[in-house]
């Protein structure tokens, strides 16, 4: 215990001497002290007592050889051109210069950098962090080419803060950031000209900005007002070269006409978090390079404004060939009409609005389009055209109202009859989707899982929160298709948090994820164990398995309980919705229920034909169960046999069906056999066709009676 102490104590000692000669003292005086950091190009100044004249001679001032140019000064309250004296004749610079003001900042008097001439090819940048009062003389900075100047947190004794424009005369500043500054005003002595390129006043209660503006030089590239209390958007027209405008969290109701002409090169506009009702429909008029409009978190209920002469037209009108992002989200929107001219629009944000229906032409003349968040909408049907033309590669429609993806209609064939036909809004999307979301959509009664095998490159299916019910896992082919999986090559990631599922959704659920092989499934940290947890541990993500699985005794206990599950679930599917719908292109992903029904069935038909040489059977492969209905038939003894048969190459094929490594013996077996049934099959056919020619009377006869004799049963 001695030894370990001591060794702590050492290297405690050991760390104060480095930091001991880390640190040297740089600069003493009766005004300042000042520490310098050997390792790092840092000097930290504090002020012993406060000086309306801050006189600080800096030829006292010894670095050590090392060349600093990062400052902080802690506690000064007033800084004068004495401040600087003789800095120059011992400060070398050293590719930027920083200096940081650390409270108290009272005032800052004129010419007080003027000194920093001397580094004119240096960047300079000033950091003002919680002044108090801040007053700022006429040409404080000095005419100088700053990078940035920073000023946050101002403490003002008497608000409202005024802000002396006339400080920045004349000078040149790349970035220039206010913030956090409650009841800021702005004042000016007189004219001034303020070169500033990029501009941010973020949370500093401005009620108004013209005076700024008017200052500002006509070469600005972007402005951030964020956040502020503007409630009437100001005239930007003197700023021909802004590219980006920043008017979030402000007051403003409405976007008048015009508001924004002359912004050529503006590409994007930000006006959430306002209480915007009305945008005048030429209020972007002019705005040929816009790309990006930001209207979330307003008031809108329609995009359209009926005008004087009673024309329907929307303010996006101007933008059809420009714009590429529009966020429309947290509105009272019931449609969204105007976009379907966009031509050029990339991304749509729109959740959280009111919509109730997506009709076919929702996205009419919108082919660029690759995201939307139709998110907590309203939405209670989609139309199966109604993404058509678009090329979305991400699809949310969480938290809406729909029952199912699928929809059906009575159409007339080419035959003139009446069928049902049935397609899914995401047909059109198929080659492109990769990612969709189902979250909390409490209405979605039924998951058909077909429609998603056919998403050729969905990696993301996000479905958490959605009901489990019966329909949960079903996977059911339309209108005569089949399961023709050939999805990407990577992974598959399906949420599934939010829902509970016992040991028969593993039953249910095997075919499936036999399909989507490569799959990694989440589901909560906190699901119970069963077999669906313990069966499918493997397709867990790493670190998003449920806990219960680091419990070892848990393990071991559902390792003997799930040791026969497969054999179970042979029961359970045989009751449930699961087709065989498996075309020979895609065997290597073919369920083991569809393998079973399928070579049921064709050990059925061989039955059946060799049993007479009279009978042509039609095996009709639905929910998993084996129907056989007879076209011909001398005796009724066939379909005794046809039963038996069909019963015992069930049972036989539930034995070895467990073992999927048992199919190469199984098929090696089935493909011969079904060979000579259908020679055999037809054999019968053509001596039933030729002994009816011969007798077609008595053809008659036999078969009227037949049918006449199933028809009193």
């Amino acid at each position: 215990m001695f030894r370990i102490k001591f060794f702590f104590c050492f290297i405690h000692i050991g760390l104060i001497i480095t930091l001991t000669k880390s640190e040297f003292s740089c600069l003493t005086s009766s005004i300042i002290s000042c520490r310098c950091n050997s390792d790092e190009s840092l000097v930290t100044c504090i002020e012993n007592r406060p000086s309306n004249e801050t006189f600080i001679d800096w030829s006292t001032f010894s670095s050590g050889g090392h060349r600093f140019h990062l400052f902080k000064f802690i506690n000064f309250t007033h800084l004068t051109s004495n401040t600087f004296t003789n800095f120059t004749s011992t400060v070398l610079s050293l590719g930027q210069f920083e200096f940081t003001f650390i409270n108290r900042i009272d005032r800052v008097e004129e010419n007080t950098f003027q000194i920093l001439n001397f580094y004119s090819d240096t960047p300079i940048t000033l950091i003002f962090e919680s002044p108090r009062n801040f007053q700022l003389a006429n040409y404080a900075f000095s005419r100088l080419k700053y990078r940035e100047i920073v000023i946050s947190d101002i403490q003002n004794d008497n608000p409202p803060y005024q802000l002396n424009l006339k400080a920045f005369d004349n000078t040149q500043i790349y970035q220039m950031s206010i913030s956090n500054s409650p009841e800021f005003h702005f004042i000016s002595n007189g004219s001034s000209l303020i070169n500033i390129t990029h501009m941010k006043l973020k949370n500093c209660s401005l009620t108004n900005i013209d005076l700024l503006l008017d200052t500002l030089s006509t070469f600005m590239l972007d402005i951030d007002l964020s956040s502020n209390k503007l409630n009437h958007i100001p005239s930007f027209m003197k700023l021909s070269t802004l590219k980006d405008i920043d008017l979030s969290a402000n007051l403003f109701e409405d976007v008048k006409s015009n508001i924004f002409t002359n912004l050529t090169q503006l590409n994007r506009i930000n006006l959430s978090h306002n209480q915007i009702k009305h945008i005048a429909p030429d209020a972007f008029l002019g705005l040929t390079q816009l790309s990006t409009l930001v209207l979330y978190d307003n008031r809108l209920t329609s995009l359209e404004t009926i005008t004087v002469h009673n024309e329907v037209i929307s303010f996006l009108y101007p933008l059809v060939q420009t714009l590429t992002t529009l966020h429309l989200s947290n509105n009272f929107l019931h449609d969204f009409k105007a976009i379907r001219n966009l031509s050029s629009l990339n991304s749509l944000q729109i959740c959280c609005n009111k919509i109730k229906t997506l009709d076919e032409n929702a996205f009419k003349n919108v082919h660029k389009l690759e995201t939307i968040d139709l998110s907590s909408n309203h939405i209670e049907s989609i139309h199966p055209m109604a993404f058509d033309g678009t090329i979305l590669i991400d699809l949310d429609l969480s938290s809406n109202s729909f029952s199912s993806l699928e929809t059906t209609k009575h159409v007339i064939d080419d035959h003139f009859h009446s069928k049902n036909q049935t397609s899914s809004f995401l047909d059109t999307i198929q080659s492109t989707l990769i990612v969709l979301s189902l979250e909390n959509c409490t209405n979605l009664l039924e998951l058909n899982w077909f429609v998603l095998t056919k998403l050729r490159q969905l990696t993301i299916l996000k479905l958490s929160g959605i009901p489990k019910t019966d329909k949960f896992w079903t996977l059911e082919p339309r209108d005569g298709s089949i399961i023709d999986w050939h999805g990407p090559s990577f992974d598959h990631r399906v949420s599934l948090n939010d829902i509970r599922f016992d040991n028969n959704d593993y039953c249910l659920s095997k075919p499936i994820f036999q399909i989507f092989n490569r799959t990694t499934i989440h589901v909560d940290e906190n699901h119970p164990c069963n077999c669906f947890i313990f069966m499918m541990k493997k397709k867990f993500g790493a670190g998003h398995h449920p806990i219960c699985l680091s419990n070892q005794s848990i393990v071991q206990e559902l390792t003997h309980e799930c040791v026969n599950i497969d054999l179970s679930c042979l029961s359970l599917v045989n009751s449930t919705t699961i087709p065989l719908t498996q075309s020979s292109s895609s065997s290597s992903s073919m369920t083991s229920t569809s393998k079973e029904t399928s070579l049921t069935s064709k050990l059925t038909t061989m039955s059946s034909s060799q049993s007479s040489s009279t009978i042509g059977s039609t095996v009709t492969v639905t929910t998993g169960s084996i129907k056989t209905s007879s076209t011909s038939s001398l005796t009724t003894s066939v379909t005794t046999t046809t039963t038996t048969t069909t019963t015992n190459a069930s049972t036989t094929l539930r034995t070895i069906i467990m073992d999927d490594g048992k199919w190469k013996t199984i098929l090696a077996i089935t493909i011969p056999l079904t060979a000579v049934a259908i020679i055999a099959a037809g054999t019968s056919i053509f001596i039933v066709k030729r002994w009816k020619k011969k007798n077609p009377k008595e053809s008659f006869e036999m078969l009227t009676g037949f049918e006449n004799l199933l028809a009193r049963k």
